[in-house]
């Protein structure tokens, strides 16, 4: 962190720092994690505990985001009038395929996830909400990424991805991630066999705006050793149609 840094960025960059595992640090790790002098951190940190944007706590001395930052995600989740109606599909998916299912949106060129419903799943397999997707490993970040326009900035964002390995089955190479994507955009979903956790499988479909653009994802989420062949199928199914569902409805 350079001393040309101001104090607005340095406090945006505890705020996203705090938005990530272990969601809980005390001043000294945010000081050294981040590069920023102490008494620095700690100024800016009274700063955003007095508006509330985040707390400490008086056992451990960590801390965490306060309900201020939970008021502006819920502020963003809010914003497009179909919420609602997004909310309701992906809970008639859930009940329908008894999966953990999600949504993801992307914005600019980053998948972001919004919502996860794990209702029906013993152990918790999915995002956490306001996380971000690889665009290389998972449903949700492929049967978006898939349909990115134009075709020649997708390449360039593959080719300068870090393609990093959470499995034996991600998909590392550049040249084989478009040729996955190609396939995706031929079947209309994506797969994930255990490409971004072992023991799990995943499905994606794409949810298309008024004007046909890509604009966001519903996947499943499901314990492979759980899952029959037949079952597979039948939650793809209801998948592409909840995707198709809330296509409709997207401006």
């Amino acid at each position: 962190m350079t001393d040309k840094t101001t104090s607005i960025e340095k406090a945006i960059k505890i705020l996203k720092r705090l938005s990530e595992e272990p969601y809980k640090m005390t001043a000294l790790e945010l000081s050294e994690g981040l590069n920023i002098n102490r008494s620095t951190v700690h100024r800016i940190l009274k700063t955003l505990m007095d508006e509330m944007m985040i707390l400490q706590s008086p056992v451990s001395k960590k801390y965490t985001l306060g309900p201020a930052s939970y008021h502006i995600g819920t502020s963003y989740l809010s914003k497009d009038s179909n919420t609602e109606q997004i909310k309701h599909i992906l809970e008639w998916v859930a009940k329908e395929t008894q999966q953990s299912i999600g949504y993801s949106i992307l914005e600019g060129e980053r998948i972001i996830n919004i919502y996860e419903i794990e209702s029906f799943q013993p152990i918790k397999i999915g995002y956490r909400p306001g996380s971000y997707y690889p665009i290389h490993c998972g449903a949700y970040g492929k049967s978006i990424m898939a349909f990115f326009e134009p075709v020649s900035r997708l390449k360039e964002i593959v080719y300068s991805y870090d393609l990093y390995k959470k499995t034996p089955n991600t998909i590392t190479d550049p040249s084989e991630l478009l040729e996955e994507y190609e396939k995706i955009r031929k079947n209309g979903y994506a797969i994930s066999d255990e490409e971004s956790l072992v023991g799990a499988i995943g499905i994606g479909a794409p949810v298309r705006n008024s004007k046909g653009k890509v604009v966001a994802c519903v996947g499943s989420a499901s314990i492979k050793s759980n899952t029959l062949d037949e079952e597979l199928e039948s939650i793809k199914e209801k998948v592409i149609e909840g995707a198709q569902r809330i296509s409709k409805i997207m401006l």
